[in-house]
């Protein structure tokens, strides 16, 4: 029952949008592997942006951090299922498949100076940028406005 209600559901997302059903897994028989959104957070500071992803129990092999168009940081990583024969699950919880993630940066960036490091589950990736200059714009008043000041 429960099988047919998860392919009752992949078909559904198939039907909304083709797209989106490579993110919502694969189907039950495995023959595809589902991608998972990463869990991130992002930070600014006065000098960088750091990017740090959750991905516990991937090979640090499997990581591609990549920049496009100097807008979009994409993160992605695989966590591959362990092989047959290792004995019977009586319970299941991890996610395997692709993780990915994507985090659109501003403007100015240089791709040449990013850094990445992998330790203890967590990416952390660096993206250094110019401080934001914020520009205060003086905002003249209409006659209109002068109306209003008086009737208040």
């Amino acid at each position: 029952m429960l099988a047919r209600t998860f392919e009752t559901f992949d078909e559904l997302v198939r039907r909304l949008d083709p797209s989106l059903a490579d993110w919502f897994g694969g189907s039950m028989d495995g023959s595809r592997q589902a991608r998972i959104l990463a869990p991130m957070e992002v930070l600014r500071t006065g000098s960088e942006i750091v990017v740090r992803v959750e991905l516990p129990g991937v090979d640090p092999d499997s990581i591609d951090v990549t920049v496009r168009d100097g807008t979009t940081l994409r993160v992605r990583a695989e966590r591959r299922a362990p092989t047959a024969g290792q004995g019977e699950y009586l319970r299941r919880g991890f996610a395997y498949g692709t993780f990915e993630g994507t985090v659109r940066l501003p403007a100015g960036i240089d791709a040449g100076e990013l850094s990445a490091r992998y330790d203890a589950g967590i990416l952390d990736i660096r993206v250094p940028h110019t401080a934001v200059q914020e520009v205060k714009v003086p905002v003249e008043a209409g006659s209109g406005a002068k109306a209003l000041k008086a009737a208040s």
